[in-house]
């Protein structure tokens, strides 16, 4: 199939999906560690890796982020360079504990806050729309649910940057269609430090997750893995 065939059969198929086409991305150290072990931020990815993200947020409709992210971070979540698209941006927030001066309402960018059905706090924002979204078995904002409401406001694409327990959730699910990994050659350690995928994790041996390799190439000075969900 040609470069032009595969981009039509996507295109296709991301228009019979009831969700956006879903892309997951972290960086990480060589055992898996995605900040420091007081969970503040640190930059993990090289240069070359950083702008491979900022083309991806650029490439995608909306960058989604939990509220985890945006009070540990406050990142703004654009395209850092000069660019005529940028995202909308999601924030799974089931207690709608969002500052009204976070960083993610600057530039003017559409900005989508999936909040718990009980939620009553209002924020008056230009550029933000409140989501209130049905709970999952755990009392999580339901991510078939949240998904769906960003389709039909037509986010067909979107960027899924973390932390490690959204990325969790997303790949217990199997809501995603490529999930991407920069390893660099750094350690960090600490048995409580942020990882790739937090949460719960599996309880069983049948419940674990499995991926397909597609690519695996050097960027930088570390390693990029390109997943695909497994069987």
């Amino acid at each position: 199939m040609s470069g032009k065939e595969k981009g039509l059969s996507l295109v296709s198929k991301v228009r019979r999906m009831e969700r956006p086409y879903i892309i997951i991305n972290c960086a990480a150290s060589a055992d898996g560690k995605i900040a420091l072990p007081d969970k503040r931020q640190l930059r993990i990815s090289s240069e070359e890796d950083f702008i491979r993200v900022q083309n991806l947020r650029e490439k995608c409709d909306a960058v989604l982020v939990g509220i985890g992210t945006i009070l540990t971070d406050d990142p703004k979540l654009n395209v850092k360079y000069d660019s005529k698209r940028q995202p909308a941006k999601v924030v799974l927030d089931r207690y709608f504990k969002t500052p009204p001066n976070a960083k993610i309402f600057e530039g003017g960018s559409k900005v989508y806050i999936m909040v718990g059905p009980d939620v009553e706090r209002e924020i008056r924002k230009d550029n933000l729309e409140l989501i209130r979204c049905k709970l999952d078995e755990n009392g999580l904002i339901d991510l078939e649910f949240a998904l769906k409401e960003l389709k039909m406001r037509g986010i067909n694409s979107l960027l899924v940057e973390g932390g490690g327990t959204v990325i969790w959730n997303f790949l217990k699910k199997r809501l995603f269609d490529e999930f991407y990994v920069y390893i660099a050659p750094i350690v960090i350690g600490g048995i409580s430090t942020p990882t790739i995928a937090d949460g719960e994790g599996v309880r069983r041996e049948e419940e674990i997750i499995m991926l397909k390799i597609d690519k695996i190439e050097k960027v930088g000075e570390g390693i990029l893995i390109k997943y695909l969900p497994g069987l």
